[in-house]
């Protein structure tokens, strides 16, 4: 099946991407979808993204599975189905 992850802020630079179709098993979950991803972009996607042991979402990155923070799903662990579109979106710092 096809999920459809987009990407932005510094993440965007890391895979130099703004998007992508991703072709995934059947039956995958969001923890099981990044570390396909982190597979394939390697530590610099995982340093941004996974936290240090690479089984969490990092603090400071939201993950939203067709609009929805993956919190308000079954977190990490939200099943995925063909069509969906995953964005991975660091929050930003600042403010004065």
């Amino acid at each position: 099946m096809q999920i459809r992850v987009r990407y932005l802020g510094q993440i965007s630079a890391v895979v130099k991407k703004r998007e992508e179709n991703v072709e995934v098993a059947s039956r995958m979950t969001v923890s099981t979808l990044l570390k396909h991803l982190a597979d394939g972009y390697g530590a610099a996607f995982t340093g941004e993204v996974l936290d240090e042991g690479g089984h969490a979402v990092r603090e400071g990155v939201i993950v939203t599975v067709n609009g929805r923070a993956i919190g308000q799903l079954q977190g990490i662990e939200t099943q995925l189905q063909g069509g969906d579109v995953v964005t991975l979106l660091p929050l930003f710092a600042g403010g004065g």
